[in-house]
């Protein structure tokens, strides 16, 4: 929440400033970095009995764990000069690496190792291995995250080579795990800085923060999972060509 409130102080600032470059004009960017996802809530759910359940419905509460991966993005816009409008599009593929048990139908549990075996069956997945309640495997899939957002970006030259910005937008996020997945809202938040090598191009370094809502993915009548926020941050350096 703090890094929240500091960019939309700065946002503030920005604005509040007066404009001190021109209309650059259209322009568009590519970049890539590093992205890390937040370890995400997972409900499983399933027929009464499959989680030890007596009820028509049995759950387990899950937190997933995912390795960092690359990001690429792109994105075309237009730079009025202190404000910058585009609609950029962005991918990265994480790796799931471990799983953690909570509570099963709300009652928190410790695994034994019979147990732990039985949730590797049901997530069918390999090079299972637990110690407690986490469980870790050497091949658990891949989340997979692609965006459309609409961003503007405020921005205000320090020097005539150098400018930082701050902003964010919104749009829709494509997720998919283990081949189910659905399209849902997300917002984000960034700031980064520009440094022009030549009249017509920029070298750009940011980091962004989004979060994705999340979604009830159902296999049928009976099952399925819910998927919490998937916040991502990402750190990306990249190319801005203005034509």
């Amino acid at each position: 929440m703090k890094k929240l409130i500091l960019m939309a102080g700065a946002a503030s600032a920005l604005i509040a400033a007066p404009a001190l470059a021109e209309d650059r004009g259209a322009y568009v960017s590519v970049s890539a970095g590093i992205a890390s996802v937040k370890d995400t809530d997972i409900r499983y759910y399933d027929v009464g009995g499959t989680f030890g359940g007596g009820g028509a419905t049995d759950s387990v509460q899950t937190s997933v764990e995912l390795k960092d991966s690359t990001t690429f993005g792109g994105a075309v816009g237009y730079d009025f000069g202190s404000i910058r409008a585009e609609v950029e599009i962005g991918y990265n593929r994480n790796d799931l690496e471990a799983i953690t048990i909570k509570s099963v139908n709300g009652a928190p549990v410790t695994l034994t190792p019979a147990e732990a075996a039985d949730v590797c069956l049901y997530l069918e997945v390999s090079g299972c291995s637990a110690s407690g309640n986490r469980i870790a495997f050497s091949d658990g899939g891949q989340v997979r995250q692609l965006g459309a957002m609409a961003n503007l970006w405020f921005e205000r030259p320090v020097t005539s080579k150098l400018t930082p910005y701050v902003g964010g937008g919104a749009g829709l996020m494509g997720f998919e795990a283990g081949g189910d997945g659905d399209v849902t809202f997300a917002w984000q938040l960034g700031a980064g800085v520009a440094f022009q090598a030549s009249p017509n191009m920029a070298i750009t370094a940011d980091y962004r923060y989004r979060s994705a809502d999340g979604k009830d993915i159902a296999y049928d009548s009976a099952s399925g999972f819910e998927v919490g926020k998937i916040k991502t941050s990402t750190v990306s350096v990249g190319l801005r060509f203005t034509f």
